[in-house]
């Protein structure tokens, strides 16, 4: 008898926890969905990132196996010939464009023209196709992508070495993302983040020169 009535009460048990369960069910799914849109967020913004410290040793090494570091002192290149595109990254509006004037018209340092001589092929906001081809990008960084085989191109160097001269960025700045598509459309693409007038020369781009 009292086995009867035991199992009688864990049987009205489990189906009144069924019955809640059925009651809360739109709670538990808006929960679920909840839980799986903060792991999304998580992922991407955390979880998600390239190692940094191995794509600066990437970097270096890539500088020190074409010595750049000996190519500082070549001058007279046509500059224009490097196909660059600047995507503003940050907030700023027409950040790219001032760019754009800076680096065809060049800049002033300590009452020094800097001549510029480049031709800016595309001047525009980062967007999602350029996430999709060169991944995520952090808005807080500057960063710098060679398109350009070095292998293949050695002549490049040159140039490399020239717009670092230019834009006064550090040599672990670049990044090489080589493919053909990239390649057929431009050969450097920068990518303008919050910390763009930081240490380097960019931060004399105030106003075009004419």
């Amino acid at each position: 008898m009292l086995n009867k009535n035991r199992q009688k009460r864990y049987n009205t048990r489990n189906y009144n926890s069924f019955i809640n369960l059925k009651d809360n069910y739109p709670i538990i799914i808006l929960l679920l969905v909840f839980l799986m849109i903060s792991y999304s967020i998580i992922d991407y913004h955390f979880l998600n990132e390239k190692p940094k410290s191995n794509v600066r040793e990437h970097n270096l090494e890539k500088i020190r196996k074409f010595n750049l570091t000996d190519l500082y002192n070549q001058k007279n290149l046509n500059h224009n010939e490097v196909r660059i595109w600047i995507l503003n990254n940050t907030d700023q509006t027409g950040l790219a464009g001032k760019m754009r004037d800076c680096f065809e018209k060049g800049y002033e340092i300590e009452q020094k023209k800097i001549k510029g001589d480049y031709t800016i092929f595309k001047q525009d906001n980062f967007k999602n196709q350029d996430r999709y081809d060169l991944g995520k990008i952090n808005p807080d960084n500057t960063q710098v992508f060679i398109h350009v085989n070095i292998e293949e191109n050695p002549k490049f160097k040159t140039h490399i070495q020239e717009f670092l001269l230019f834009t006064g960025f550090k040599s672990n700045i670049l990044e090489y993302e080589y493919n053909q598509k990239l390649y057929q459309e431009r050969d450097i693409t920068i990518i303008l983040g919050n910390d763009w007038n930081g240490d380097n020369n960019l931060i004399y781009c105030k106003e075009s020169i004419n």
